[in-house]
């Protein structure tokens, strides 16, 4: 199968999962002729169309040299199950899951430490989850002890998941791992809204906890601060969060 074609079953996959091709030809501004005869085989469109709809359905073509698939295949031995469950019961399919490297040390929901690349652990998600499905490049981290810049939303020592290969704050006030400037590089978890003022892009971090004199929003210039690299001011989306309802 040739690269055309793998594009073209990736797309028509998720086109039929994004209300069908009159839904995609609306939201990426591809006319709709064109979105048909391109998943029907019977056209090969300009690059630059099917990257207007690869961004629509926030999907990417990886090529071999550049793989960075950071998941695991899962593989289920015999085991104590709880619940009281019944032993001969349906066993779970390893091909519906996904091992996640949860990352060594713990990210701040305000400032705190950069992850290290070392793995700390895995976090077992499902492949068909809505927030997590097709997405590849992903990291499991905790938020750090005392840091509660995102209550109510997260708190400490939940655990977020992060998908670096989606990085661009959209829809404004979206959730994001975050990177500050400068040297140290510190990390946090925030929401992210983006505006233009003087011909300059501002990005500002919001908590979501509301005493705001403790956490107020913080405002970088994209260009003076991050050299215009949107990738050095965002790490990437938070797409999941597990927690521990104990501690609420």
């Amino acid at each position: 199968m040739n690269l055309v074609e793998k594009v073209r079953q990736g797309i028509s996959r998720m086109a039929r999962e994004h209300g069908g091709p009159s839904n995609l030809a609306e939201k990426s501004g591809v006319g709709q002729p064109n979105i048909s005869k391109f998943l029907s085989g019977k056209a090969v469109p300009r690059f630059d169309t099917v990257a207007r709809i690869l961004e629509t359905l926030g999907a990417r073509i990886l090529f071999p040299d550049e793989e960075r698939d950071t998941t695991k295949p899962v593989v289920f031995v015999s085991a104590r199950r709880s619940g009281g469950a019944v032993d001969g019961g349906v066993q779970p399919d390893p091909e519906n899951y996904m091992a996640i490297p949860l990352a060594q040390g713990q990210v701040a929901a305000g400032a705190g430490l950069i992850p290290e690349d070392a793995v700390r652990g895995w976090v077992l998600a499902m492949k068909d989850q809505s927030s997590i499905r097709y997405r590849t490049n992903l990291v499991a981290l905790e938020i750090g002890r005392g840091q509660e810049s995102m209550v109510p939303t997260l708190h400490p020592l939940d655990i977020v998941l992060v998908d670096r290969d989606d990085f661009r704050p959209e829809p404004d006030g979206s959730i994001f791992l975050v990177r500050e400037p400068g040297p140290d590089s510190e990390v946090s978890v925030k929401r992210v809204y983006t505006s233009r003022r003087d011909g300059q892009t501002l990005v500002t971090f919001i908590s979501d906890n509301p005493d705001k004199r403790s956490f107020p929003p913080r405002v970088y210039n994209l260009d003076a601060d991050y050299q215009g690299d949107l990738r050095r001011a965002i790490v990437g989306r938070v797409v999941w969060a597990w927690s521990d309802m104990t501690r609420k």
